[in-house]
């Protein structure tokens, strides 16, 4: 069964929300990091989403014309920390260090 993670972006119908999934991966040609995103469409048949939650979605069969995916778990959005929505395994040494220096200096203007 395939597992995404994402943050959900759409929670107004009934039983649907719609999840944006976002990753990076290295330019074929030109060897940079490009952020790509995409929407998908998944069931929560007990409305326990919010917009913001970061949930993990699995494949199932189609529930619809546009969900094949059902909401296996829901981080809701004030327990979800921004390092969370960041892959470090993906990124170069360089943008970890980078990134742990903006998380040590957001944490120490708190």
């Amino acid at each position: 069964m395939k597992r995404i993670k994402g943050k959900v972006v759409c929670s107004s119908n009934d039983k649907t929300v719609s999840v944006e999934v976002v990753r990076l991966y290295t330019h074929p040609k030109y060897k940079k990091r490009v952020k790509s995103s995409k929407k998908y469409h998944a069931h929560d048949e007990e409305n326990r989403c919010q917009v913001g939650d970061f949930v993990t979605l699995v494949s199932c069969a189609p529930v619809s014309k546009t969900k094949k995916f059902m909401v296996s778990e829901v981080v809701p959005k004030r327990e979800a920390a921004p390092e969370e929505t960041v892959d470090l395994e993906i990124m170069k040494p360089l943008e970890i260090a980078i990134a742990k220096l903006r998380a040590a200096t957001k944490a120490a203007k708190s």
